[in-house]
């Protein structure tokens, strides 16, 4: 697999787990105020979404490759790192409070007594998993740039190897060796120089 493959994946599922975090955090203003009854009936939009978790499960294992081919760049490596231990950590809020939720009230089937603190622990749990995934989404795109500004790019080899484009010749003609100090000025430009994907 290449470096493009991985981000595109890596970026893709970790945008797909945020999305049922984002969408709790988003309707958590609503909800929190609703009668036990009203509650239980919005609840029942929830029934079917336990396929998040192989969504999950794909984007950590997406982000053990991508953490395995950044290793090189200590940077890179340790923004991936976050990224992977903020997807995880939102497993270890959902096991830790959401799920006991679900189970005492069989996934909000009926209200035990103290629902309203369950209700209030469930919905809160949701929204830090929310931020969480926002800031392994977040880790992930700042490392994708980072990694950008450090791959090389020989823009006149390139050119070079495709007629077609400006600054092409006809015939390849050698270039100059740059004396050392232009080389290290075109080196620096080249890392000033965003490039994606």
């Amino acid at each position: 697999m290449t470096m493009n493959t991985i981000w595109v994946v890596s970026l893709l599922l970790a945008t797909l787990a945020m999305m049922p975090a984002a969408a709790h955090a988003l309707e958590l203003p609503n909800k929190i105020g609703l009668s036990g009854m009203e509650y239980l009936t919005v609840q029942r939009l929830y029934r079917g979404w336990a396929f998040a978790r192989l969504i999950v499960a794909a984007a950590l294992a997406s982000m053990l490759v991508l953490l395995f081919m950044v290793r090189e760049l200590p940077t890179a490596f340790a923004l991936a790192w976050v990224a992977f231990l903020c997807l995880a950590g939102t497993q270890l809020v959902f096991w830790i409070f959401t799920q006991p939720v679900n189970r005492v009230t069989a996934n909000w089937t009926f209200l035990p007594g103290d629902w309203s603190e369950l209700r209030r622990r469930w919905e809160y749990s949701h929204a830090a998993s929310a931020a969480l995934n926002l800031a392994a989404l977040v880790a992930l795109i700042v490392c994708l740039f980072w990694t950008n500004e450090m791959q090389p790019f020989d823009f006149d080899t390139a050119q070079q190897a495709y007629p077609g484009t400006v600054g092409a010749t006809a015939q390849s003609k050698p270039v100059p060796a740059p004396s050392e100090p232009a080389a290290r000025e075109a080196q620096r430009e080249q890392r000033r120089t965003p490039r994606y994907m």
